[in-house]
């Protein structure tokens, strides 16, 4: 591993989610073949799918998570005469494009930042996607007088805090951000639009973006997930709770083949989103399940139902996954409003007696997500090196449930 002493960039930042806690923001610098648009494989519009389907799974993640994280910044050094003493750390990550390590010295991490550099390249075998948390590295010393002893002491105190916890308990995983890439050659057939359905045969790029971040924010990939995984089972009491009163099985840095769980604040069954496949033709959503193994690794996770994609729930006007009362409400304050004024609306016309037919006809349905199994993914990593974990595919002249590979 050949490590550089500066990186210079040109950093293109998209910042997602709310200020107030963890937010997630995709960094495309290291996109070299410009996969998220014009050199997309399927072209500038699907270039502008795949940014825009994964710019949702970041906005949701930041809108789950709620805790907060400190800054990390290189502190100035302390001088006093001839005698100097600094600090100095650096960021290590897999390069999206070309899968060789990338180390950036002295970046400034803002506070409640978790960057995630994206981008593709081609994966060899029937892998759709790679993700992982980065590594850190950090360097004190110099000469110093006595009388400033007590600052370098304080000032380290604070600094290790930054890059090694963010500011959280020991214990709790936290890190600067990580890394992900998604297969970028002719063989894989990606569906790019999360808001509509996936068709059959095709991989939906949305799920795997949705189980290769999970992997980033230190599912399967950390060494808080490890502690907890003793004899092919995961011994989070949260996890334990959600899984039913049992201890969910676990292998390789995901649930076992099979495992199920209920989409995140709905009642919708369906294979978790970290368990190791995503079938051709389906979508899969972050379930109860795999918030509560982040809770159990140590974030803060609200309870929240993802949007869902595919067919529009038309009388939900709200735009919450339900037709209810609220609907109405919304409805009847826009009556005389212009169309297209409320989202999920069937009609193109001014809203008035067309809308309230289409929340009546509908009043009590929900967005329902499909069901999901296949895309193999077995994982091959050295914890907190960036190197990332693997998410495979598996190809079927129908989409029956897939076996390991």
């Amino acid at each position: 591993m050949k490590l550089r002493n500066t990186v210079s960039l040109c950093l293109v930042l998209v910042a997602v989610g709310p200020a107030a806690a963890v937010n997630l923001v995709l960094d495309y610098s290291y996109d070299s073949s410009n996969f998220f648009g014009a050199g997309n494989p399927d072209g500038p519009a699907a270039g502008a799918a795949a940014k825009a389907a994964l710019e949702e799974v970041a906005r949701y993640y930041s809108e789950i998570l709620q805790d907060s994280f400190s800054e990390v910044r290189t502190p100035d050094p302390v001088v006093n005469g001839s005698a100097e003493y600094s600090w100095t750390w650096s960021q290590t990550f897999t390069h999206p494009a070309t899968g060789s390590n990338v180390t950036i010295v002295d970046p400034t991490i803002n506070a409640d930042e978790y960057r995630i550099y994206a981008g593709a390249r081609s994966i060899a075998g029937t892998t759709l996607g790679i993700g992982g948390p980065g590594g850190y590295g950090y360097n004190l010393g110099g000469s110093y007088f006595p009388s400033d002893l007590a600052l370098i002491n304080s000032t380290t105190d604070q600094f290790l805090s930054q890059v090694v916890h963010r500011g959280e308990p020991d214990g709790e995983f936290a890190a600067w951000g990580g890394s992900i890439s998604f297969d970028s050659d002719t063989s894989t057939n990606w569906h790019w639009d999360w808001t509509t359905d996936v068709e059959f045969l095709e991989s939906d790029f949305y799920s795997v973006a949705v189980h290769e971040l999970g992997h980033a924010l230190g599912l399967g990939a950390s060494n808080e997930w490890s502690s907890l995984v003793q004899n092919n089972s995961f011994l989070g009491a949260n996890a334990y709770a959600a899984n039913g009163g049992s201890y969910p099985s676990a292998f390789g840095g995901h649930w076992q083949f099979g495992v199920e769980s209920t989409v995140l604040g709905l009642d919708t069954v369906q294979e978790a989103a970290l368990d190791p496949d995503v079938t051709n033709g389906t979508r899969k959503y972050l379930t109860t399940l795999d918030a509560a193994a982040l809770k159990d690794i140590g974030w803060e996770v609200a309870t929240i139902a993802p949007p869902i994609g595919g067919d529009p729930l038309f009388g939900d006007y709200n735009d919450d996954g339900f037709v209810d009362a609220a609907d109405y409400t919304l409805w009847r304050d826009s009556v005389g409003q212009p169309a297209g004024s409320l989202p999920n609306d069937p009609s193109s016309t001014t809203i008035g007696s067309e809308q309230y037919r289409a929340w009546s006809d509908n009043y009590g349905a929900a967005a329902t997500a499909p069901g999901a199994t296949a895309a193999p993914e077995p994982s091959a990593i050295v914890l907190l090196t960036g190197l990332g974990w693997w998410s495979r595919r598996r190809r079927a002249a129908t989409p029956p449930r897939p076996r390991p590979a």
